[in-house]
């Protein structure tokens, strides 16, 4: 198997597929991070509604007047996101048309051994309940996010690809929507037990990823 030296993490992938739909002067209104909001920065994607918002009641929204540039509503990890912000991300998408993605659907997020925090499926599933709809995944688990890779290094033979991850709702479902063989390490979210009920099979399981030099 092939070693990448560049990480392309999915807010790059979803940054990149949102840039290559966008006309001059469009933007994006996004739920995120201040990370992923470098990220859009970096990849000249310009957005909207980034960080906090204060409150509104509800007839104050008959006032609320959405940016018509608006092409797409982008969702990720947001510890800034409240009602507010996720009424005027749900009339972009309901009443201006703006296509919903996400970077990923992650119910919770390994913030250490110890320790889970809810991740960025469950941050969005009120909008999506909302909408009545949940997002196009650009990262993990969607094939969109391999296609993306390859062609950013050029990936011609997917036999020399391998996937490795500790999740299989998306590292491994990831690895089978894509066609390419992939390797569950036992120190994350999933462990042996979860292997009976997942659809998603890997191709290899290990208990460390230090097993993968061996």
């Amino acid at each position: 198997k092939q070693w990448y030296q560049r990480r392309v993490r999915a807010g790059i992938a979803c940054a990149m597929y949102m840039k290559e739909q966008m006309k001059e002067g469009e933007k994006v209104f996004l739920i995120g991070s201040k990370g992923f909001s470098q990220v859009l920065t970096e990849c000249g994607v310009e957005f909207v509604g980034h960080g906090p918002h204060d409150p509104l009641e509800f007839y104050e929204f008959n006032d609320f007047q959405p940016d018509p540039s608006v092409k797409f509503v982008v969702g990720g990890f947001d510890p800034h996101l409240n009602h507010t912000k996720m009424t005027k991300a749900f009339i972009y998408v309901r009443e201006s048309g703006a296509e919903y993605v996400a970077t990923n659907l992650d119910i919770v997020y390994p913030l250490n051994p110890t320790r889970q925090l809810p991740g960025t499926g469950s941050v969005l599933a009120g909008l999506n309940n909302a909408l009545g709809t949940t997002p196009k995944v650009i990262g993990k688990p969607s094939s969109v996010f391999f296609d993306i890779i390859s062609r950013d290094h050029k990936i011609s033979d997917k036999s020399r690809v391998l996937m490795v991850g500790d999740n299989l709702l998306t590292d491994i479902q990831f690895a089978v929507n894509s066609g390419i063989d992939s390797a569950l390490v036992l120190t994350g979210v999933s462990k042996s037990d979860d292997l009976s009920e997942s659809a998603a099979k890997p191709t290899f399981v290990i208990d460390s990823i230090a097993d993968l030099i061996k």
